[in-house]
């Protein structure tokens, strides 16, 4: 998936070209996506907290830590009483006195097509057998004891990346996040400022309670792929403004965008991640509306939303074959909760997940995607910090890429899907694991391959 960055002199067209294909070769739904690191707001249509410990751990006094978990994005973080150590021995109380909360994982597994399609140069993530691991490290300080409002808070977190094949994320050690979030009017008001990745701070990827228990189903690449930063972070700032019942919102926000060249060229721009500027990223803008009901006892959770993006940067027109001025998308996303299964926990139960996703025609590989997933929280008595996750994406190639891809190798398709069925299993308190069944057709949009069926296990350490 493209990544974020800004360097000085613009490459030749050819080679721009040439490293845009190779940025998307692979249908992000083989892939492994990196997990994006934040903890949900009051509002959100995600598990609070407090829920999430009725299913753990309810007369622990670790949940006096939830209270300085990260804010701000649609990204959930697992409750601290389901680390390894919610206490970490005694570490959390002395930092909790004054001000600090110091968190991570580290989640590593493996991805393999099982139809034995091996090949060099690999083509996409699992033709041969794939590690990738991730650990990341955060920090918050409670802001309010510097003199800005109740509820303001910094963050700071670094990831560090492992993994056998390139085209499958990010190698190194760069900056996550360096933000301050503040409230304001009670709440109705909230704001994000600093280096994050924009995604995650809208559309809301990951389904569940946190990323480190998301038995994800297929999910778009699209936001990304006009410039919304993911892996690397990007200087941005974005704003929530809720009605008086918490319900209805409007969020708006703007960032400097990754690389129009992918996130391969983007991490090269930008190792660190601390980059103000990258060559050729320039500002983006995305405005999401929506209405979100959270899951009460005998009513169900609700979120519609939808968003429009539009990046100032130039790329490549495959049906002009020249640079265009903008690239521009809009997405939109639907989660109903269908059932309750515990009314003591009403997050428990089954949803559905409707999104569609569609990007300017001329300047972009994949125009349009539509994809659905059935899932269910704590699937069977007595396994509450489960999910199950059944799933359905159509990606669909634009003519114009077609065409231009065409020239490279005979090709007779224009589209792209996964079916997949995921399962999330808490095997102690701190500890998951994922197991993922992905079958693809047409894993490499620049030349036909044989379809993919892809085994993928990966287990997180929640600390």
């Amino acid at each position: 998936m493209p990544g974020s960055s800004f360097p000085a002199t613009r490459e030749p067209t050819a080679t721009r070209r040439c490293a845009l294909r190779s940025a998307l070769l692979t249908v992000i739904s083989v892939a492994s996506m990196t997990p994006l690191m934040a903890q949900e707001t009051n509002y959100t249509n995600l598990p609070s907290l407090e829920s999430q410990r009725a299913a753990v751990h309810p007369d622990q006094s670790c949940h006096s830590y939830d209270k300085m978990i990260t804010k701000g994005s649609e990204s959930p973080i697992i409750t601290t009483c389901d680390t390894l150590f919610p206490d970490q021995f005694g570490l959390r109380e002395k930092l909790g006195s004054k001000g600090f909360l110091i968190e991570g994982y580290y989640s590593f597994g493996e991805i393999y097509d099982v139809l034995g399609h091996q090949g060099k140069p690999q083509a996409y993530n699992g033709q041969s057998p794939n590690f990738s691991g991730n650990l990341w490290l955060n920090m918050t300080y409670d802001m309010a004891r510097l003199g800005l409002n109740k509820g303001s808070q910094l963050t700071l977190s670094m990831n560090n990346w492992q993994t056998a094949y390139p085209g499958a994320g990010v190698r190194g050690t760069a900056l996550s996040q360096a933000t301050i979030f503040q409230t304001f009017f009670n709440g109705r008001i909230t704001a994000q400022y600093g280096y994050y990745g924009l995604l995650g701070q809208f559309y809301g990827l990951f389904l569940g309670t946190s990323t480190a228990s998301s038995a994800l189903g297929p999910t778009s690449i699209i936001p990304n792929q006009v410039g919304m930063s993911m892996y690397l972070p990007t200087p941005g700032l974005d704003i929530r403004m809720y009605a008086h019942d918490r319900r209805f919102y409007n969020h708006f926000g703007f960032a400097r965008s990754q690389s129009p060249d992918g996130f391969a060229a983007d991490s090269r721009a930008n190792p660190s991640g601390v980059n103000f500027r990258v060559n050729g990223a320039r500002p983006i803008y995305v405005d999401e509306i929506g209405f979100r009901q959270r899951p009460t006892r005998g009513k169900l959770m609700t979120w519609l939303r939808a968003g429009g993006i539009y990046n100032s940067s130039s790329y490549y027109d495959f049906r002009r074959r020249a640079f265009g001025r903008s690239n521009s998308a809009f997405y939109v996303v639907f989660d109903q909760q269908l059932l309750q299964t515990n009314p003591a926990i009403p997050y428990l139960g089954w949803y559905i997940d409707l999104k569609t996703d569609h990007a300017d025609r001329t300047k972009n590989v994949f125009t349009d995607d539509y994809a659905a997933t059935i899932y269910s929280l704590g699937p069977f008595r007595g396994r509450e910090k489960d999910m199950l996750s059944i799933g359905f994406t159509y990606n669909k190639i634009g003519s114009a890429a077609q065409q231009d891809l065409q020239r490279l190798a005979p090709r007779k398709f224009d589209h792209s899907t996964t079916s997949s069925v995921a399962y999330a299993a808490h095997l102690h308190r701190g500890i998951y694991f994922v197991g993922t069944t992905s079958y693809t057709t047409h894993p490499v949009v620049s030349r036909l391959y044989a379809d993919a069926l892809t085994l993928q296990g990966q287990f997180t350490l929640s600390f």
